[in-house]
């Protein structure tokens, strides 16, 4: 990797994927010799390209699968054929095929989707 400190870090999250500010460090030697990980953070912080997909968790803005997103995508393919369905039955099957908390589903659900009483609709908000 050549050039400035900033696209190394570019570089190595859009390659790698996610990655913590230690792990980018450990990985970037040039930061490794000039304040590690605090750097890697600060330099991260400072540059629009990249975003904070966890915690402490980084990636180059665009290419992280946030929770939002694998609910979304899920929603989609559980709604294949149905204008509606409960919204419980909803939850507990896009919960296990995106392997997330119940309770985190239904926050993302309700916020993407027309719930009316205890039914979702296969309509975006």
């Amino acid at each position: 990797m050549k050039g400035p400190i900033t696209e190394k870090i570019r570089d190595f999250l859009i390659s790698r994927g996610p990655a913590t500010p230690d792990r980018v460090a450990e990985a970037i030697p040039e930061l490794a010799a000039q304040g590690g990980a605090q750097r890697a953070l600060l330099l991260m912080r400072l540059d629009p390209t990249l975003e904070c997909t966890g915690p402490e968790l980084w990636a180059a803005r665009g290419t992280a699968i946030t929770d939002a997103y694998r609910v979304r995508e899920s929603a989609e393919k559980y709604f294949v054929g149905r204008p509606g369905v409960p919204f419980a039955s909803a939850v507990r099957g896009i919960a296990s095929d995106t392997r997330l908390e119940e309770h985190r589903v239904s926050e993302l659900l309700k916020a993407q989707y027309l719930v009316v009483g205890t039914n979702i609709f296969n309509r975006r908000r």
